[in-house]
């Protein structure tokens, strides 16, 4: 598929759109849960309880990624952390990144966006206007 024809499409979040949808987001949840060690219920509970809010990037066919993220009030103003990038093919539908962004800020009312993302989104996301605030750093016990 031409990435021309990829679009982001936000998932509402209500327990009907969420029903109707989940065989299209369902797999990537499989596959997060998988690489990241977590129970497959948990991350399906905080999508349905609407503490995490999804997006699919739809080919006009087929599903290629999943995106996830989390609102955070600070003061007064709203941030989106996205915390799920996940899919096929990330350098054919890393372009929507500016639609996604939109929705936030139009529709979410979000003033600022913080990816929760792996090293190597790193140099993209500096392209494109983000700037390193913070680091995570994880150590296995």
């Amino acid at each position: 598929m031409k990435a021309a024809e990829m679009h982001f499409v936000p998932i509402p979040t209500s327990h009907e759109a969420l029903g109707k949808t989940a065989h299209l987001w369902m797999p990537f949840i499989r596959r997060l849960a998988e690489r990241n060690h977590e129970p497959l219920g948990s991350l399906i509970s905080v999508i349905k309880n609407g503490q995490v809010q999804i997006g699919l990037v739809w080919d006009g066919e087929r599903a290629s990624a999943l995106l996830g993220w989390m609102f955070k009030d600070v003061g007064t103003t709203r941030v989106a952390e996205v915390h799920w990038l996940t899919g096929r093919g990330v350098k054919e539908w890393r372009h929507l990144l500016p639609e996604m962004e939109r929705y936030l800020k139009e529709h979410m009312g979000c003033v600022s966006i913080r990816p929760i993302a792996r090293p190597g989104w790193e140099k993209f996301l500096k392209e494109r206007g983000y700037r390193l605030t913070h680091y995570v750093m994880e150590k296995a016990l």
